[in-house]
């Protein structure tokens, strides 16, 4: 069973269904690459909708540029065509049996499974900035190799987390020389040269929200009231989560509660699994494809394990 209906889940469900596992994915709500969508769907309030409404993937090879929802539209039908059965169910409890096996309990379903793949994503903390809500995925970007790109050679605002800024502004600087961090934050002397180096500026402000007009990010609004910063996209170093507490319910995981795997993506837990931003945070829509693709076949031998030991227990008996 998998939990998760995003790239990593579903390219799980692909190997599985080829395998002819019987395979059942809880696709509980939107994965996280949708929120661009979610932006472009409901502009804020009084703002004309851009020219560019159809997000798309990028970065991953043969996909690029692809609208979100076919690449996910094509990625569940796949599934399906090899067996998979896919309900649009939150998973709210996962309790392992005595037997080893593992009781499942949705917001519809109450089933056994064998084995649990996670592909439960993760979730950005975000600030409760003025205007954040509705720029998320859209003017409030999270990462320049997704979507630097597009706003290359631009004049970039970072904000955010003290302890992730340099890092941040140093490596959006790849995608622009004109980066301005907006914190209060006093930066340690190595990174303090680091911005420096780079020629980023630093305005020791706060940011209290963006402001757009007719529809465009013009800048944004601060603390002192000094004034817009003028930018024409910002970056945000945010807190993330994992987007479910299923895994900390059944393995061991790290201090943002993703499951901790090996290199093969087994848990601590026998018969549990985890794939994509599941366990590994940063990882990109390619990587969360490649983790399904690669935890087939150790599911599959897990269950050829398990069916084994059945035999030959009947056997002995």
């Amino acid at each position: 069973m998998v939990v998760g209906g995003g790239a990593a889940g579903l390219s799980a469900a692909l190997f599985l269904g080829r395998a002819g596992r019987s395979t059942l994915v809880f696709d509980g709500g939107k994965s996280r690459i949708f929120s661009v969508e979610e932006v472009w769907r409901a502009p804020p309030s009084g703002h004309a909708r851009a020219a560019l409404c159809d997000p798309a993937h990028r970065e991953h090879l043969g996909f690029d540029g692809m609208p979100t929802a076919a690449f996910m539209a094509q990625a569940r039908a796949e599934a399906v065509r090899y067996g998979a059965d896919i309900r649009s169910e939150h998973v709210y409890s996962i309790v392992p049996r005595k037997d080893g096996l593992f009781w499942v309990e949705a917001t519809g379903s109450r089933v056994a499974a064998r084995t649990i793949v996670l592909a439960t994503g993760v979730i950005d903390d975000l600030p409760p900035l003025s205007g954040l809500p509705e720029a998320w995925g859209r003017d409030v970007r999270v990462c320049p190799c997704f979507d630097g790109y597009e706003v290359r050679g631009k004049r970039f605002v970072v904000f955010g987390l003290p302890e992730r800024l340099a890092h941040m502004a140093s490596w959006v600087w790849m995608w622009s020389r004109d980066v301005t961090i907006v914190s209060r934050h006093s930066f340690n002397e190595a990174d303090a040269e680091r911005l420096r180096l780079l020629d980023i500026n630093i305005i020791s402000d706060e940011i209290t929200g963006l402001v757009h007009r007719d529809g465009k990010l013009v800048g944004v609004s601060t603390a002192s009231g000094g004034g817009e910063i003028a930018c024409d996209a910002t970056w945000i170093a945010a807190e993330i989560r994992a987007a479910s507490g299923l895994a900390a319910s059944l393995c061991e995981v790290d201090e943002i509660g993703l499951a901790r795997t090996d290199k093969d993506g087994r848990t601590s837990r026998s018969g549990v699994f985890a794939v994509g931003n599941a366990d590994n945070a940063v990882a990109h829509l390619a990587h969360a494809s490649a983790a399904g693709t690669a935890v087939g076949p150790v599911v599959t031998m897990y269950l050829l394990e398990q069916i084994l030991a059945e035999r030959r227990n009947t056997k002995a008996a």
